[in-house]
């Protein structure tokens, strides 16, 4: 209910628009949209003039932001960085210079600078980033930092295991004054703080691809949000999870009473050189079973970008500390063929 709410107040901010305009913005069921306008109407939020729906500022609390437009002017469906949301990708740009490069300590690699501001401009379209509290497990991204610098959130919340990128997330945002923003250093392999528990609207993570480790990566995640209508956001291949894996994903999130909005095939790709990856791929299993292979010339590595909803009260659930010894199978199985081991 709230988040279609949202969807209609957001495009009224921008100014009158007729029942056609509204329906084509938002992503419940006809009925629902219908039942929303009408209640929106009868308490005096919103206003109709003849066709048209305007906002009555004077019942509202507090005016929503103008909508920005992201998608694709030729296509209609794919993330567009170059109108009202170019700012972000060149002060993006700018901001990332000098971040920790890829450690094996914790299986990580961060995606393309353009890729990341489009999984936060995707975000704000699917109204999960205004008046949010947006909480992201792992963040070699930095995709906090695409989201602060919007400034359009209540609180976003980074919890990271490697202290290079809390410092470097922290120090960025100090500098920028994104006091919304907030990188604290945590282990996913520990059980989540009671006080960032069922504290917020939108999570974001990109799990470790083995049974385990999306178990505990999700898992952790769903234990923050505070209830129906939240949503999560996680990046997931076929490279390392074949579709029988995806398969056990997706019973685990429906047990959780998650359901599934959107799969982004191939949303995000991982640069060669700018992750400086080399120096690991004598550790793949790939590299072991193809010796000829050579090193890749293309920026092969992809993951498409899912969201998922709460459509009850969420069935969270009980994950306690994972043991030292059990860590081999957070990080590997026997898909885990493009993942470095310690050296």
């Amino acid at each position: 209910m709230r988040q279609i709410v949202n969807q209609i107040l957001r495009q009224l901010a921008s100014g009158p628009k007729d029942f056609w305009q509204l329906i084509v913005k938002q992503d419940s069921s006809v009925k629902e949209f219908i039942h929303t306008l009408k209640e929106l109407n009868n308490s005096g939020v919103i206003e109709k003039e003849g066709p048209l729906y305007k906002l009555n500022t004077k019942n509202l609390r507090k005016k929503p932001h103008k909508y920005l437009e992201s998608k694709c002017p030729v296509c209609g469906v794919g993330i567009d960085l170059d109108n009202d949301f170019v700012y972000l990708k060149e002060q993006f740009r700018n901001l990332v210079r000098g971040r920790p490069l890829p450690s094996e300590e914790y299986d990580q690699g961060f995606m393309r600078q353009e890729d990341t501001v489009r999984r936060a401009v995707f975000m704000y379209e699917r109204g999960d980033v205004e008046d949010k509290n947006i909480f992201i497990l792992g963040d070699d991204d930095l995709l906090s930092l695409a989201i602060g610098l919007m400034k359009l959130s209540n609180l976003i919340t980074v919890v990271e295991a490697d202290r290079r990128i809390v410092d470097f997330i922290n120090e960025k945002a100090k500098k920028l004054n994104l006091n919304k923003l907030q990188a604290i250093e945590y282990n996913a392999m520990k059980e989540l703080p009671s006080d960032l528990c069922n504290q917020y609207h939108t999570f974001v993570t990109d799990p470790v691809e083995t049974w385990l480790g999306f178990k505990i990566f999700v898992g952790r995640c769903i234990q923050s949000l505070k209830g129906a209508g939240c949503s999560g956001y996680f990046g997931l291949t076929h490279l390392e999870a074949s579709l029988k894996k995806w398969y056990e994903f997706q019973k685990f999130l429906i047990n959780c009473n998650f359901v599934i909005t959107d799969i982004l095939r191939d949303f995000s790709f991982y640069p060669e050189d700018d992750n400086k990856w080399q120096r690991f791929y004598s550790t793949y299993a790939l590299y072991r079973e193809i010796p000829d292979a050579g090193l890749p010339k293309i920026d092969w590595y992809r993951s498409s970008f899912i969201r998922i909803e709460a459509i009850d009260e969420i069935n969270s659930p009980r994950l306690s500390s994972v043991s030292s010894s059990s860590e081999e199978g957070i990080y590997f199985d026997e898909e885990a063929w493009a993942t470095p081991r310690k050296r």
